[in-house]
């Protein structure tokens, strides 16, 4: 587990010490299949940039190899014409979500790997190089975020927890029964979790008492949330690879549930009131 500690006042050229700030979590694009909605993904990303936010990858962002595809891989025979052409093949993806993401460079919180990578002979994969040519710092699996606010000598943080995501459901709820357990055990703001390609959403409410007199109860709100994804199960006119018989995606074969396409935005607010100063924050989709 990663523990990047960011302070939005130090960032260079980044002056927001007392503002809000939009968090836009992006993963679950699976490009490579014929259902990725490239053109969704880009209008999100441009909504982003003209918010000034600031981006969470989530992992999934190829589709070149699956879990079981790479132990094939690694395990196959195949000449090395083969193997450069599955080299070749996942560096045009690198090159092609480069494209995608034009104007985010330095804007990541940070990039999360999930399980479809690509892994190259020198030790990288699709996910590291994505991260290094955006400036975002590699996550691995699971990281808590502490982003820290400061007005005056005041220091509000806030903490996010991610991870790609494990399991499935069927329930367009199921991303938040594993989140609900990961909040008793990580004390985090949000808590965000990809996958599923589901984008549910809750605001829970966790009572505390204050520290100092005049002493009162004080609500924190836990934010938890899939974050979505950019792929059609369901794609109209899907193939078999290099074909043009028709053949659905290994959600249509599958027969798995369809799920809306796109993702959430997290607001965080610093806010002064009532002579305390808090985070606010909220959850859109």
């Amino acid at each position: 587990m990663e523990l990047p500690d960011i302070e939005i006042q130090g960032r260079k050229c980044i002056k927001l010490p007392w503002e809000p700030i939009w968090v836009y979590p992006i993963g679950d694009v699976q490009l490579g299949q014929q259902g990725c909605d490239k053109r969704r993904l880009k209008e999100h990303i441009k909504e982003g940039l003209d918010r000034g936010a600031w981006f969470l990858g989530m992992g999934d962002m190829t589709d070149v190899l699956s879990p079981g595809n790479r132990q094939s891989y690694r395990s196959s025979s195949m000449y090395e014409t083969a193997r450069q052409a599955m080299v070749d093949m996942a560096e045009r993806s690198v090159e092609e979500l480069l494209g995608l993401f034009k104007g985010t460079e330095g804007k990541w919180l940070g990039m999360l790997h999930g399980d479809h990578f690509f892994p190259f002979e020198d030790g990288t994969t699709t996910d590291t190089r994505l991260a290094q040519a955006l400036g975002a710092t590699y996550l691995g699996s699971c990281s808590m975020i502490g982003l820290t606010f400061a007005r005056g000598k005041c220091r509000q943080r806030y903490v996010i927890f991610c991870h790609h995501g494990c399991g499935n459901g069927i329930m367009p709820f199921s991303p938040l029964n594993k989140l609900y357990h990961v909040m008793n055990s990580f004390e985090a703001d949000a808590y965000f979790i990809g996958h599923q390609h589901k984008m549910p959403s809750v605001s829970i409410p966790r009572m505390y008492l204050s520290d100092q007199p005049p002493y009162r109860l004080i609500a924190k709100i836990k934010r938890l949330a899939g974050t979505g994804g950019w792929f059609e199960g369901y794609h109209v006119g899907s193939t078999a690879p290099g074909t043009d018989r028709p053949e659905g995606s290994y959600v249509e074969q599958g027969l798995l549930p369809p799920v809306a396409i796109g993702g959430v935005r997290l607001l965080i607010k610093p806010t002064h009131r009532h002579d305390r100063d808090f985070i606010d924050a909220r959850l859109e989709t």
